[in-house]
């Protein structure tokens, strides 16, 4: 192959179920305020948009954001999250092989993440997948965040100039990739809020071991 295409992934919801971690201390948030618990699947609905946006979607929906300190809370939120983002966080089927065919393409991989670097780290070391990324955006790497397209340039500003595909599972994925002309392969099985014909995309797919051929079928029409 005589130009190497930059694969862009994001990480929850993309590469790995994390939303029962984060489900986990947003409950333990909850306890403090003495509120119920809520379940997963409404919590995956607050993910996407950094962690800040989650605990205040998080607070709103149960309640209101107490004595509108929000940054306080995110505070609590993340000295429990930051103890061990691993938790119940696992990876979808399909991840590894998939990585390890793009690797020999060869291709170029970033992460590009809401999720600050310290337990985006933790979770790509304890889940053996860093070994197949050389580019990396975190939520706290820059001043600005996705859908930002400087956070996509970011992650792959070491790398070789070639095709350009965003992998990721959510609305604010699909901007972000239409803002970094990238091709964007939706995960139908991430924390999407909308019906997956609302959402930009070039092609969609139900496991990650159809990523190879999504992206060779690209690779075959630049």
């Amino acid at each position: 192959m005589a130009v190497r295409p930059n694969i862009v992934f994001d990480l929850d919801g993309t590469l790995v179920d994390s939303a029962p971690s984060l489900c986990k201390s947003g409950n333990y948030l909850l306890k403090l305020l003495h509120r119920p618990p809520i379940d997963v699947k409404t919590y995956k609905t607050f993910v996407g948009k950094g962690m800040l946006k989650q605990v205040e979607q998080l607070l709103i929906s149960t309640g209101g954001i107490p004595h509108t300190d929000l940054k306080k809370q995110l505070v609590l939120f993340r000295e429990h999250y930051d103890q061990n983002p691993l938790v119940e966080t696992t990876l979808y089927i399909g991840v590894s092989e998939a990585l390890k065919y793009l690797k020999s393409l060869p291709a170029q991989l970033a992460i590009c993440t809401q999720k600050a670097q310290n337990p985006a780290r933790t979770i790509l070391s304890g889940l053996d997948l860093e070994q197949y990324f050389d580019g990396f955006a975190f939520g706290d790497t820059l001043s600005v965040m996705k859908p930002n397209p400087e956070t996509v340039f970011y992650s792959i500003k070491d790398f070789d100039n070639g095709p350009l595909i965003y992998i990721g599972d959510s609305e604010t994925d699909s901007i972000t990739a239409k803002n970094s002309n990238a091709f964007f392969l939706l995960f139908a099985g991430g924390y999407r809020n909308s019906p997956m014909a609302e959402i930009d995309h070039y092609a969609a797919f139900e496991s990650h071991n159809e990523i190879p051929d999504l992206v060779d079928r690209i690779l075959s029409e630049v």
